[in-house]
């Protein structure tokens, strides 16, 4: 499993201040959620000036979404990467792989995945950069699966339950609640993957 984790906040170096404002706003998201974010705090986090912020960012509402945008590109990037390194693996395992990649971006960036569930709260749908990201990415899901699949299926109905599952079981580690069935932190990614590629066996496997 190998992702480049959430980064903790660090302090602003010339020609770097964007970046700096992201890894404090999600510093700050991962101690106490979006309600603690104020531009101000963002700020003194970064080690700048109240004002500096709106160099880069409108508001408050722009940083949220700015950091929403780069979750979801390290995600395209980590799915990218798993695609082209699984390229010789038969379908049904380059499905389950890019499962994989999945699950290991959303343990290793926790505050990136809550923020990009909220789709109100980051205004998911007015950002064009997250609509492409998860276009290519929903695309890339279904290439996968019809090439996996070995008898007629409804696709719609495929890729509802594949995100469904990913997504919920993604939720029930970032939640703590996998711990009730007996998994603990570090064993997360393994459950999330062996549960994964036992329901893609089943929807694939011949009628």
């Amino acid at each position: 499993m190998t992702q480049a984790s959430e980064s903790a906040s660090a302090p602003y170096h010339h020609g770097n201040l964007r970046q700096a404002l992201i890894e404090a706003t999600v510093g700050l998201v991962a101690e106490g959620g979006v309600e603690r974010v104020t531009i101000r705090e963002i700020a003194r986090r970064a080690g700048v000036s109240s004002g500096a912020p709106f160099r880069h960012f409108q508001d408050r509402s722009a940083l949220i979404l700015a950091v929403a945008e780069e979750g979801m590109a390290r995600l395209r990037a980590a799915i990218a990467s798993d695609i082209a390194q699984s390229s010789s693996l038969p379908p049904v395992e380059r499905l389950s792989s890019v499962a994989d990649a999945y699950f290991c971006w959303a343990v290793q960036n926790p505050t990136h995945y809550r923020l990009l569930g909220d789709r109100h709260l980051i205004g998911f749908y007015t950002s064009a950069s997250l609509a492409a990201d998860n276009g290519w990415i929903r695309a890339q899901t279904v290439d996968l699966l019809q090439a996996a699949l070995s008898r007629p299926t409804d696709m719609d109905g495929a890729q509802l339950q594949i995100r469904a599952l990913a997504y919920g079981l993604t939720r029930m580690h970032v939640d703590g609640h996998l711990r009730e069935f007996g998994v603990v932190p570090d064993e997360a990614f393994k459950a999330m993957s062996r549960t994964m590629r036992g329901y893609i066996r089943t929807l694939v496997a011949p009628g």
